[in-house]
């Protein structure tokens, strides 16, 4: 892949990263006016409302009948458990630690691809699990100012749960663009969620603006146009690059948390971060290596 035709994917990945990042910190704001439940209701009806206009317009097929069961099993894994579980430990966790727990996607990754497509993983790559696995532990069961254990399983769960949503989005590029298959698995995960709309639609009416609007920005821009990024991203280019810019997501999470919140992460946090962020460096330096900027 040429210097130019790299340029692309590359910056589509960091921008998802930043429409990712904000929804960190949103998802806690909107939690004084919102439950859980709801708050994921309002993110993803928007979103469906979202790619449902672009349906209209002739852009999104389609899908075909064969792959609909594998589309709704990723959908309600990869939208409707991560996101009920992302949300749920947003509210117990803050939002550095919670960035820094999810930057552990690479791991989850490279071991699914050991187990379902039996890739290799080399010593380092080992080493990168340990040091990840090291560093969640600091995060999590050592007591710190940060957040819950409770909210860090969660957190943990839902990491794990869009790893499998990643790495098996990837088998129908080659029959979906990254816009379809990304339309296909919103709409299958919210149509669990519909059941919490009712009260959700009560709720928004008697909300202020701001939260309303918090919530339009995380389903259009975070979940619609992020993630369209995203699979675009993974489309052109190896996951281990791809998922690299994870990296930039807990820096950006902890300034927003930050200058919005208010909140700054303890000590605790900042150490186990650290041994997590050494440990998914030596995953992701090694998938590069292989890699090469190479298509796939």
């Amino acid at each position: 892949m040429t210097r130019i035709s790299a340029t692309a994917p590359l910056l589509a990945a960091l921008i998802t990263i930043v429409l990712w990042s904000f929804a960190f910190p949103a998802s806690r704001a909107l939690l004084a006016y919102f439950s859980v439940e709801q708050i994921v209701v309002l993110r993803y009806v928007i979103a469906s409302v979202f790619f449902l206009l672009i349906f209209a317009m002739g852009r999104i097929p389609l899908p075909m009948v064969r792959d609909l069961p594998a589309i709704f099993a990723l959908g309600f894994l990869g939208i409707t458990v991560y996101q009920l579980l992302f949300v749920f430990g947003m509210g117990e966790v803050a939002g550095g630690a919670a960035a820094m727990i999810v930057a552990v996607n690479p791991v989850f990754s490279s071991l699914l691809a050991r187990v379902f497509f039996s890739e290799r993983l080399s010593s380092r790559a080992w080493i990168g699990i340990v040091l990840s696995a090291l560093g969640v532990g600091v995060i999590s069961f050592i007591k710190g100012t940060d957040g819950s254990t409770i909210g860090f399983l969660a957190m943990l769960l839902a990491t794990s749960s869009i790893a499998v949503y990643f790495v098996f989005q990837k088998s129908f590029f080659d029959r979906y663009s990254p816009l379809s298959m990304t339309a296909y698995t919103c709409w299958a995960g919210t149509i669990p969620l519909l059941y919490f709309l009712p009260a959700t639609i009560d709720v928004s009416l008697m909300a202020p603006m701001p939260p309303i609007l918090w919530a339009v920005i995380m389903g259009v821009f975070s979940s619609g146009i992020g993630f369209v990024l995203w699979f675009y991203a993974l489309s052109k280019l190896r996951a281990g690059i791809v998922t690299s810019f994870l990296f930039l997501q807990p820096v950006l999470v902890i300034a927003m948390s930050w200058v919005w919140l208010s909140e700054v992460p303890g000590i605790t946090t900042l150490i186990g971060g650290a041994v997590v962020l050494v440990g998914v460096s030596f995953i992701v330096s090694e998938q590069m290596r292989k890699a090469k900027l190479t298509p796939n």
